[in-house]
Parts: C-alpha cells; sequence; structure tokens
C-alpha cells in the first residue's frame, strides 16, 4: 500500500509549486485532484489543478459519498475525491492531499495512517509578497486570505511535520525524506 500524505498551509506559501516540484522529483507522488465549484484562474488547467465543476453537480457528488472530506471557503466549494486517492495508494505511490486545516483535522482521524506536513512562510511580510504578486486578489480578497493565514499557522501544532518554505528543492528533499519506507 502506499503513502498518503496530508499537506496544507496558508494561501499563498507554495504548496502547489512545492507539489509540481516533488512530482518532478518522484515518480511515485502524485497529487489528489481536487474538486471545486470556483471559477479557474488565468493559469489553470481543469483537470490538473482542479477540477471546475458547477455547484449542483459537486452537492450531487457530496450526496453519492464521492468526497474523503469537503468545505466551503470563500464562497466555493472545495472537496478531495475518495476514489482518486485509493487508486493511487493501491498503486503503491504517495497519494498528495492538498487541503486546508479544516480539511485536514477533518481526515486526520480517518487515516491515521496520514504523514501530515504544514507549510509555512519564511515570514509574514514574504507571504504578503507572495499572495499579492500571484495578482490575483482584489485588495479585500488579499486582506481575507492574510487574516486566515494567522488563523492557519496557529493550528500547525496539529500536523507532524512543520517545514518552512524558503527554499523550494529544500522541503521537496524533506518531503521525500518523510515517505521513504
Amino acid at each position: 500500500m502506499g503513502r498518503l500524505v496530508i499537506l496544507s498551509g496558508p494561501s499563498g506559501v507554495g504548496k502547489d509549486t512545492v507539489i509540481d516540484a516533488w512530482t518532478q522529483a518522484d515518480p511515485r507522488v502524485e497529487r489528489v485532484v481536487a474538486r471545486t465549484t470556483r471559477e479557474p484562474r488565468d493559469h489553470e488547467v481543469n483537470g490538473v489543478d482542479y477540477v471546475f465543476l458547477k455547484p449542483e453537480h459537486f452537492l450531487e457528488l457530496v450526496e453519492q459519498g464521492f468526497f474523503l472530506e469537503y468545505k466551503k471557503v470563500f464562497e466555493n466549494y472545495y472537496g478531495t475525491p475518495l476514489v482518486d486517492m485509493e487508486r493511487i495508494l493501491g498503486e503503491d505511490r504517495v497519494a498528495v492531499l492538498k487541503i486546508d486545516v479544516q480539511g485536514a483535522l477533518s481526515v486526520m482521524p480517518l487515516r491515521p495512517d496520514a504523514v501530515t506536513v504544514f507549510l509555512l512562510p519564511p515570514s509574514d511580510e514574504e507571504l504578503e509578497r507572495r499572495i499579492i504578486g500571484r495578482n490575483t486578489d482584489t485588495p479585500e480578497s488579499i486582506a481575507k486570505r492574510l487574516g486566515k493565514a494567522k488563523d492557519e499557522i496557529a493550528q500547525a501544532h496539529h500536523y507532524q511535520h512543520q517545514i518552512v518554505n524558503e527554499d523550494v528543492e529544500a522541503v521537496v528533499q524533506k518531503l521525500k525524506d518523510l515517505t521513504i519506507e
């Protein structure tokens, strides 16, 4: 059986960048692609970054028990598909769940075998610079994300491992070390 990794961190900390680098460095690693009802950002690809769904379809999947966990964040639904995670684990690979703290805390008791990792920014200032640098958020949205980041960082102690994302290659090496059996 494969390894399950729950990876969380505040918006803008670099979760996607780390996962992309990790999957390139280790062919055993695959991100479980979440479903969402939000609109795709310009750079996002349906089926790669997320599977983008209409709200009514998402809620039908909830009724069918399709999700390991799901929640509503910033007016949109996000969910982790159970079948995709089970497929990856069944292939004796590393399944990465990129989920927020709320979702992670709901999954941890269900999957005590998971390696749990919280990515931290090098500083509050760097996190703000990264969020602003994405050029995807309004000033109001940036303020919301930064406020939520403080709350999420305060929950990092619930994770087995906290890693500061200052150097992507170093973070990937730490993740590889954590998932070697």
